[in-house]
């Protein structure tokens, strides 16, 4: 069972073999589709909810995810639905606090190279826990016990300056998630995809209240 033959396309070819970086979306065009699938969530009218299980057939034999997004295990964050995605469309990581580990930027490098995904997006979100909880152990000097302190550790830098200058926690989330961006950009694999060109990496905050994806 090809796409055709469900009607169910992601606005590219899809390979049903082992996808190949031929079927890539260029960053651009992969953000715009983002951007849009966003405004459709937002209004209530996603496209992605039916024909789930030929879709799922249809990707047995591989993928070819568009974009790949680093997001916060958060319940109430799941990028699929963020962006109005069908299943096979986004390559994603998730933890508490979407900061970048060795074995996430293990998971994204695999995503641009050998699965052609063309742009990154780091995804935080406003009223994170992880962020608030970080946020209280550097604002009191107090570090969070095992295992929490790994998540401490992870984000305490990126979001130290706005602790210190005592802002928000929303805009500490948008801080960790430029800081996050940034890491990943130090990846020599990815650096060399971002200056060529080849590759975007993007932070972004996710508004529960109203829906929207704000790009940063």
């Amino acid at each position: 069972m090809n796409a055709a033959a469900t009607g169910l396309t992601l606005g590219i070819p899809l390979r049903v073999a082992a996808a190949a970086p031929a079927t890539s979306v260029p960053a651009a065009e992969a953000r715009s589709q983002l951007a849009a699938g966003n405004e459709r969530f937002i209004g209530g009218n996603l496209r992605y909810q039916n024909g789930l299980a030929e879709r799922r057939v249809a990707l047995a034999g591989g993928q070819a995810p568009f974009a790949s997004v680093l997001a916060c295990s958060d319940s109430r964050v799941a990028p699929e639905l963020l962006f109005d995605q069908n299943i096979g469309a986004l390559f994603v990581a998730r933890n508490a606090g979407n900061f970048v580990t060795d074995a996430v930027l293990g998971t994204l490098e695999y995503g641009y190279e050998h699965l052609g995904s063309k742009l990154i997006v780091v995804l935080g979100h406003e009223s994170c826990g992880a962020i608030s909880a970080t946020y209280d152990a550097l604002a009191d000097r107090t570090p969070l016990p095992p295992h929490l302190d790994a998540i401490e550790n992870g984000i305490r830098s990126g979001i130290a300056t706005v602790v210190h200058e005592h802002g928000s926690k929303d805009a500490a989330s948008a801080a960790n998630a430029r800081a996050q961006a940034a890491r990943l950009r130090r990846s020599p694999t990815l650096a060399k995809g971002a200056a060529a060109g080849d590759l975007q990496i993007v932070a972004a905050i996710y508004h529960l209240k109203t829906g929207a994806v704000v790009f940063l």
